[in-house]
């Protein structure tokens, strides 16, 4: 069987650093539970509430956003397009572990009404809170349903299981994923910039090992008041610094030792010029998705 992770630019690329590790399941009772990841044998995205990045964020939408992230309340006004990128990954590998379910088995293990299997199926296409009760009755029963292609993972898949990365280049047209021709655009949109594809062949001359991919240094601005940062990421490893100092902001996992971050802070002191460019750019991003 052929099974799919649907996914957004920016998040792929903390996948293709981290593997599959995030998700959550709202059950019946309102509890949030963290550790869900999703996946699904349809070979399209449509049916499994996704958003595709032009709906309207309400503030109740950000208060759920807060749950499932935690922190501060998001002050985003715009959701990722998580139809965009199609992972397919290894459903033999997926099927030998116990915490890996078809999602109506889940729901079992959970002692979930079997409605709850067929409502959520139904928030796949519309919000039933807009329905009439006849009008939920019949999205009950309509052959759309998504439900019974879902699978739900309680656990992290490595990158290793990751069997290809496709995006939608036309409607319901997946073609292999080009970081240049479609990556970069799209992360530029959502205020993300790379460094260029030459900085990166430079910075990598001076790797000593585990090269950086490409989408995995860049800029992002957090918020307008924030200093001016880089991110360098590597597999289960995180690295922040300042880009007019060079400094470290932070360091996340063990892969980059002082030696990495003092070599990354003289190369992000070097390049600050066009890394500054950057940053200015993705200032005004945030302007534009924020309010």
């Amino acid at each position: 069987m052929e099974l799919y992770h649907y996914t957004s630019v920016p998040l792929l690329h903390s996948i293709l650093n981290e593997g599959i590790s995030k998700g959550h399941f709202l059950r019946s009772d309102n509890q949030m539970l963290h550790g869900h990841c999703w996946y699904t044998s349809s070979p399209l995205p449509h049916g499994h509430g996704l958003p595709d990045g032009t709906e309207s964020v309400s503030q109740s939408d950000k208060e759920f956003a807060q749950r499932v992230q935690g922190g501060t309340l998001s002050t985003l006004n715009q959701l990722h397009n998580k139809k965009r990128v199609r992972i397919k990954v290894d459903y033999e590998w997926l099927r030998k572990h116990e915490r890996f379910n078809k999602f109506t088995e889940l729901l079992q293990i959970y002692g979930e009404p079997s409605l709850y299997a067929k409502i959520l199926g139904v928030m796949g296409w519309v919000k039933p809170e807009i329905l009439s009760d006849s009008e939920l009755r019949r999205w009950l029963k309509n052959p759309k349903l998504k439900h019974d292609t879902w699978y739900v993972h309680r656990g992290i898949l490595p990158v290793e299981q990751i069997l290809s990365v496709e995006f939608m280049e036309k409607q319901d047209i997946y073609v292999p994923y080009n970081f240049e021709i479609h990556g970069r655009p799209e992360l530029e949109k959502s205020g993300i910039y790379s460094i260029t594809l030459a900085e990166l062949h430079k910075l990598n001359n001076d790797e000593p090992h585990d090269l950086f991919l490409n989408g995995s240094v860049g800029v992002i601005c957090p918020n307008p008041m924030a200093p001016p940062t880089i991110v360098f990421r590597k597999r289960n490893g995180g690295l922040v610094l300042n880009i007019q100092t060079g400094a470290c902001i932070q360091n996340e996992g063990s892969i980059f030792d002082d030696a990495a971050v003092a070599r990354l802070g003289v190369w992000t002191r070097n390049n600050s010029e066009s890394l500054m460019i950057s940053w200015d750019k993705s200032k005004e991003s945030w302007f534009r998705h924020n309010r």
